[in-house]
C-alpha cells in the first residue's frame, strides 16, 4: 500500500489517501471522497508507509483526463509555500491559471525496435509457398506458436498440411505499408481502414502501441515557422557579447548576472541564447517587469519567433491566459515572455530563465503569496537543471553583491552597442533657479533639441496637477476619508483622487469644511509640469502615467506614435523609465530628482540612482549624441554624484559599505510583518502582544510601529520588523507560523512579508 498527501482546492491542509496503484505520481490528479462527496485532488507528496491514527481513505482512481504536473513543478509550488509563509492554495492558484482543459489524441504508434514489422517469421516460411507439410513446421516451430496462427485463422489444418489464409496475409502487408508512410495513425482512421481483430493481434505481438496523447494546437506549422524565422541568420554579435554568450553556454554555472550600461545591447545576448537553446529543442522563460510598458520587446520577440513565443501578462483575458498555458504544456511552444507569473509557464526541457532589469520592484507580488520571481526562478531552475541570467545596467545591490563574491558569474558591459556614446549628465540646483518648474538649462538645452528636430523625455515621478488642495481661508487641506494620505488633484478630469485606495469624487472649485473658493494648488504632479510646458513650447506633447494608461491599447499606440515622430516631447512618471528604445531622444530632462531619496527606506537610495539611471539611458540611443539634465535640491548628495559620474561601481561600494554597518541585506534577511484593523482602539494593545510572543534571541526585533501611511483603505495598520542571519531567520519561520497561531484574533489581519521590498 502507497500513502499520499492530497491537496483538494479551495482547502488550506494536505489530505492522506492511500493506494496500491503503481502508476500514480507526484503531480497527478486524482478522485477521491471527501466529506462525502466526489472531489478533485492533487498528489503533493508520496508519505511513509505507517500506522496511521485515523481511517485512511482509497484514492478511487488517477484522473488523465485532468492537467497533471511534473514532480519538480510540485517541489517549487511547496517551496514558495514554505519560503513565502503562505498557504497552498494561494500558490497553486497563482501559479495555474483557471479554465485550463487537457485535450487528447487517440493514437495508434510503431514499433521502431523491431525489425521485421508484421511480416512473422513464421509467415516468411511461407514465402512463395501455398502449404507446407506438418512435420518441417513442427521441428521449426512451436506447437504453441502454430496453434495460435490457426486459432486467429491465419493458418489452417488439412490431412497433415498447414495452408496459409492468403487474404489475412495480404492485409499484414497492407498494415505494415500503411506505417511506413507515417510513424502514428489517429485511432479513429486505423480502426475505419483495418479490422479490429488484425490491430489487436499487432496490439498483442509489441508491433504496435496505443497512446493518448495530448492534443496539441498546430505542431507541424509552428515547426516550420520556427525553421523560417529562428534558424535563419542571426543579427551579428560584437565581440565582447559574443564571449558573454558562449561564457554563459559553457560554463558549469547555474546563475549569471550581466551588468551592462543601458543600451549595451544586451537583449542580443538574450535572444541568441534562447535561439541556441531551440536549436537543442530546449526551452526560455523571459521575464519582463511588465509587459505593456515594453510593446517592442514584444513586437522584437514575435519577429524573432513568430507564433512560436507564448506572451503571458496581466491583461490577458482568462480564456486567452488558459489558450497560451496550453500551448506551453503540450510543448507547441516553447519560449514565453511575460511578467512576473509567466515563471510558472510549464515549459518542456527548460534550459534559461532570463529576467530582463532584475532590480524592478514588480517581480515582487504585493499579495499572498509574497513571492519574488526573481529568487522563484533561482530556484526553479535548481529544480529543473537550467541555468538563471539575471539582467541590469542598475542591478539591484543584493545581485551584484552575489556576482563580485562568485556565487553569481558576473559579466559586465561598460560601452554601448556599436560605439553609442553614453550621455553627458548635467546637474542643477534648483536652490539657484527662479522658476521652480523648469531651469534655465533645462529649457535651454530643449529649444535646441526641437530645433534640430529631435525628440525629449521628461520625468517627474508624482501624478495628477496637485498632491495638496488646501483651503486659503481655514487652514483645510482635502485628504481621504479611508486613509491617512492627502487627495491628488487631477485636472485632466476634474477630480480629486487617493492614490492608495483609488477613491474618487468630483473637484467642485470650494473647501469640503468650510465652502470657501479660495483654494490652493502645491506638490506639483506630472499634468501641472505638461500645463507648464505647453505654456512654452507649442509642440505636440504626450503625457505617460498611470491614468492614461487605463486605455485600451494605449502603450503600443504611445510607442508607435513617439518612434515615428508625431509627438516631439513625451513626460511622464517612472513608467517611462522601463526599456523604451527611440533613437531619435536626444534630451532627457529629471524635473525633480528628490522624489523618492527622502522616503526613510533602506532602499530609497538604491531606487533613486536606478529610476533617474534608468531614464537617462533613454537618451542618445542612436547615432545622435544625448544629454540628460538632472534637477535637485540636493546636488552635493552622493547618490545625484554618482549618477553623474555614470559608475553604478562607485555608487555600490558606497551603498554596500552602508549596508554592511547596518547589517541590511544582503547581511541579513528581513521579514516584515504587518498588523491591521479596521478598529483603531486596541490595535496597538494587540501588536504588542504579537512582538512579545513571537520575541526570539536569535534574530532581531523592532517595533510595533505605525506604517508611514499609517490608515489605507479604512484599516489601521502597524508594523514589526525583523532581522537576522539567512540560517536564524530561516530557523525562526519555522516557530513564527505556531507563535502566531496562539494570538490569532479574527479582528486583526496579520500579513507575513519575507524579503520585502516595501516597507512603507
Amino acid at each position: 500500500m502507497r500513502y499520499f498527501s492530497i491537496y483538494i482546492e479551495k482547502t488550506n491542509d494536505f489530505y492522506t489517501y492511500a493506494s496500491e496503484d503503481k502508476d500514480i505520481k507526484i503531480g497527478d490528479r486524482v478522485l477521491v471522497s471527501f466529506r462525502n462527496k466526489d472531489k478533485v485532488g492533487l498528489v503533493v507528496k508520496e508519505e511513509a508507509d505507517k500506522e496511521y491514527s485515523f481511517k485512511v481513505l482509497k484514492i478511487k482512481r488517477i484522473l488523465y483526463e485532468e492537467l497533471s504536473f511534473s514532480k519538480e513543478f510540485i517541489e517549487l509550488l511547496l517551496w514558495i509555500k514554505d519560503y513565502y509563509m503562505s498557504s497552498f492554495e494561494q500558490v497553486f492558484s497563482t501559479a495555474v491559471p483557471a479554465g485550463v482543459k487537457i485535450k487528447y489524441e487517440d493514437i495508434y504508434r510503431v514499433n521502431m525496435e523491431k525489425e521485421s514489422l508484421f511480416i512473422d517469421e513464421l509467415l516468411q516460411y511461407f514465402y512463395d509457398k501455398l502449404k507446407i507439410r506438418k512435420k518441417p513446421l513442427v521441428d521449426k516451430f512451436s506447437k504453441e506458436k502454430l496453434q495460435q496462427f490457426v486459432d486467429e485463422n491465419q493458418l489452417k489444418v488439412v490431412d497433415g498440411w498447414y495452408i496459409l489464409n492468403r487474404d489475412l496475409e495480404n492485409r499484414n502487408e497492407e498494415l505494415y505499408k500503411y506505417f511506413q508512410k507515417k510513424e502514428t495513425v489517429g485511432k479513429l482512421t486505423l480502426e475505419k481502414k483495418f479490422e479490429k481483430k488484425l490491430i489487436e493481434k499487432h496490439l498483442k505481438e509489441g508491433n504496435i502501441f496505443f497512446e493518448r496523447k495530448i492534443k496539441s494546437f498546430d505542431e507541424e506549422r509552428l515547426k516550420k515557422e520556427l525553421v523560417e524565422k529562428v534558424f535563419k541568420e542571426d543579427t551579428e554579435l560584437n565581440e565582447e557579447q559574443e564571449k558573454i554568450k558562449s561564457g554563459i553556454e559553457n560554463s558549469n554555472k547555474r546563475h549569471f548576472l550581466i551588468r551592462g550600461v543601458t543600451g549595451s545591447g544586451k537583449t542580443e545576448i538574450y535572444i541568441h541564447l534562447i535561439k541556441r537553446a531551440l536549436e537543442k529543442n530546449k526551452g526560455s522563460i523571459f521575464l519582463v517587469p511588465e509587459i505593456s510598458l515594453t510593446p517592442q520587446m514584444v513586437k522584437r520577440f514575435k519577429i524573432e519567433f513568430g507564433e512560436g513565443v507564448a506572451i503571458l501578462h496581466s491583461r490577458l483575458s482568462p480564456t486567452d491566459r488558459a489558450k497560451e498555458w496550453y500551448s506551453i504544456y503540450t510543448g507547441d511552444k516553447k519560449v514565453v515572455l511575460g511578467v512576473r507569473s509567466a515563471i510558472f509557464a510549464p515549459v518542456q526541457n527548460l534550459e534559461y530563465i532570463i529576467v530582463d532589469e532584475e532590480h524592478e520592484n514588480s517581480y515582487k507580488q504585493d499579495s499572498s503569496p509574497r513571492y519574488n520571481a526573481k529568487f522563484v526562478a533561482i530556484k526553479k531552475a535548481e529544480l529543473e537543471d537550467a541555468k538563471v541570467v539575471l539582467g541590469s545596467a542598475t542591478p539591484s545591490i543584493e545581485s551584484y553583491y552575489y556576482g563580485k563574491k562568485g556565487i553569481f558569474q558576473l559579466f559586465e558591459i561598460e560601452h554601448r552597442y556599436k560605439d553609442a556614446k553614453l550621455p553627458e549628465i548635467d546637474i542643477v540646483d534648483m536652490k539657484q533657479e527662479q522658476d521652480s518648474f523648469f531651469s534655465e538649462k533645462l529649457l535651454e538645452e530643449m529649444r535646441t533639441a526641437l530645433l534640430r528636430k529631435e525628440q525629449i523625455i521628461l520625468l517627474l515621478n508624482r501624478k495628477g496637477y496637485s498632491t495638496l488642495v488646501q483651503c486659503e481661508d481655514c487652514g483645510h487641506m482635502e485628504e481621504c476619508e479611508h486613509c491617512s494620505i492627502k487627495l491628488n488633484y487631477y485636472a485632466s478630469n476634474g477630480s480629486l483622487k487617493c492614490n492608495y485606495c483609488g477613491i474618487s469624487k468630483k473637484y467642485t472649485g470650494r473647501c469640503s469644511k468650510c465652502n470657501s473658493k479660495n483654494m490652493s494648488f502645491s506638490g506639483r504632479g506630472v499634468e501641472r509640469v505638461e500645463e507648464e510646458l505647453r505654456k512654452r513650447f507649442p509642440v505636440n506633447i504626450i503625457r505617460v502615467d498611470g491614468e492614461v494608461s487605463k486605455e485600451k491599447d494605449f502603450y503600443e499606440n504611445m510607442y508607435n506614435d513617439f518612434l515615428a515622430g508625431k509627438y516631439d516631447i513625451m513626460i511622464g512618471t517612472q513608467m517611462i523609465s522601463r526599456g523604451l528604445h527611440f533613437p531619435n531622444v536626444t534630451l532627457v530632462g529629471v524635473i525633480n530628482a528628490d522624489t523618492i531619496m527622502t522616503i526613510p527606506d533602506f532602499r530609497s537610495g538604491e531606487r533613486t540612482y536606478q529610476m533617474i539611471t534608468q531614464v537617462a539611458g533613454r537618451a542618445g540611443r542612436g547615432e545622435k549624441n544625448g544629454k540628460v539634465i538632472i534637477q535637485t535640491y540636493q546636488p552635493e548628495n552622493y547618490i545625484i554624484e554618482k549618477i553623474q559620474e555614470n559608475s553604478y561601481v562607485n555608487f555600490y561600494e558606497k551603498e554596500i559599505e552602508k549596508r554592511e554597518i547596518l547589517s541590511y541585506p544582503p547581511f541579513s534577511k528581513v521579514i516584515n510583518i504587518g498588523i491591521s484593523s479596521s478598529e483603531e482602539n486596541g490595535l496597538e494593545e494587540y501588536c504588542h502582544a504579537v512582538f512579545k510572543e513571537i520575541q526570539d534571541e536569535t534574530v532581531e526585533l523592532y517595533g510595533p510601529m505605525r506604517s508611514l501611511v499609517y490608515k489605507v483603505k479604512g484599516r489601521y495598520r502597524c508594523n514589526i520588523f525583523i532581522k537576522g542571519s539567512r540560517e536564524n531567520i530561516n530557523l525562526f519561520k519555522l516557530k513564527l507560523e505556531e507563535k502566531l497561531k496562539k494570538v490569532e484574533n479574527k479582528k486583526y489581519r496579520v500579513v507575513v512579508d519575507v524579503d520585502p521590498i516595501n516597507l512603507i
